[in-house]
């Protein structure tokens, strides 16, 4: 049982990692970048500049914070990051699966064993419950919308 459940947290996690680890630090990268898309630049003084994207040139990026624009020169941009909600659904659907996934495993487990002793009773109820909290928790933690990394400076 053990061990089934760390094969499942190894091919969970793995891709995460091997995902997270891939860089953003082309410049050109913000071209792809709509005007009105929501974003966040962050400064080399730690400030976060939260607004809509207005434009990007080879010296500098603009945004719409409330009433004004504020333009951060490429040299002062650490990072860029996008609100992303297009995925909303998709991300819902697969963090539900995965999560749902792991606690059926144990589940599956537990209720096979009670069918041998005789019956089912609370720990098949309590198996149930699991199983539904896992993929009601995964469609929740799925929907919370993200952000995605454009650019980010190289580290020196």
């Amino acid at each position: 049982m053990k061990r089934v459940i760390e094969i499942v947290l190894l091919l969970v996690l793995v891709p995460g990692f091997i995902l997270a680890k891939s860089q953003r630090n082309n410049w050109d990268d913000l071209k792809q970048l709509r005007p009105g898309q929501k974003i966040e630049v962050v400064d080399s003084k730690m400030k976060t500049l939260k607004g809509t994207f207005v434009s990007v040139s080879d010296e500098a990026i603009s945004l719409q914070t409330g009433k004004s624009e504020e333009s951060v020169p490429r040299a002062n941009v650490l990072r860029v990051s996008v609100r992303d909600t297009s995925h909303r659904a998709r991300n819902m659907a697969l963090a539900s699966a995965v999560i749902g996934g792991i606690t059926l495993i144990p589940a599956i487990l537990i209720i096979g064993e009670s069918n041998n002793e005789g019956g089912c009773g609370s720990s098949c109820t309590a198996a149930g419950a699991a199983v539904a909290a896992g993929f009601g928790g995964g469609a929740a933690l799925g929907a919370i919308p993200g952000s995605r990394t454009v650019y980010r400076v190289k580290k020196q």
